[in-house]
């Protein structure tokens, strides 16, 4: 199934939609972005992990215009509507699409893996940690020992805290953001139906399967439940 399919949107209206489901997405995408900028070199080759509409790819691009970008994602739909808006993003082409699952398509070499909302998907601890064991080989370069990063990791997702009450906190202002466009009725069943694919683990144990994986971990943005997160 397709992001935009899980959502229960159309393709055409999902950077609109993804708004009204996502709190601060916008401001999660530019802060992602503004980690590249900052901690990337002037022309970094980017890997973006389920690249979607390539809305961080974007921002990415407007940030560090140098930045070339491989995006990955199992949608083909989506890959064509990310293509048409990073062409309009950057000359010469800053973008290679690649269809594909990211938790098997080969990880190009790379001085920047990204995601947003797309790790979510990843349903076992097993699964993830393998795929942050894949992401530093690919970041791998000859600044620091061998089996360690030598590149950065940024990912834009929903990391709980590990406290049950900020966790309630946390669900309760996300059902607020939800029911002020959709109503309280179909918030309340938008996230009992993203739970059927959606698997948000709590940011400490974010943290310690990228630790486990040699990344050193920085929280660069947070508000709620949703934060960004680099290794590095």
């Amino acid at each position: 199934m397709g992001v935009a399919s899980h959502l229960g949107i159309k393709l055409g209206d999902y950077d609109r939609s993804i708004r009204t489901f996502i709190p601060h997405y916008a401001d999660l995408l530019a802060a992602a972005a503004d980690a590249v900028a900052t901690l990337a070199p002037r022309r970094p080759r980017v890997v973006d992990l389920g690249t979607g509409t390539g809305a961080l790819a974007a921002q990415v691009i407007k940030a560090v215009p140098g930045a070339r970008i491989t995006g990955i994602d199992a949608d083909e739909g989506m890959l064509k509507v990310a293509r048409q808006r990073l062409l309009r993003a950057g000359k010469p082409m800053p973008f290679t699409p690649i269809v594909g699952d990211f938790l098997s398509t080969p990880l190009h070499s790379s001085e920047v893996i990204t995601a947003s909302f797309s790790l979510h998907h990843v349903a076992s601890r097993t699964k993830k940690a393998a795929l942050y064991r894949r992401c530093a080989g690919a970041l791998q370069g000859g600044g620091k020992p061998s089996g360690l990063p030598n590149g950065i990791f940024v990912s834009a997702d929903c990391y709980l805290s590990s406290n049950q009450r900020l966790q309630k906190r946390q669900r309760a202002q996300w059902l607020a953001h939800l029911a002020r466009t959709h109503g309280p009725t179909k918030a309340e069943g938008f996230l009992r139906a993203w739970a059927k694919e959606d698997f948000y683990f709590t940011l400490d144990a974010e943290v310690d399967l990228l630790e486990a994986a040699g990344f050193t971990v920085d929280v660069f943005w947070r508000r709620g439940a949703f934060a960004v997160i680099v290794g590095s």
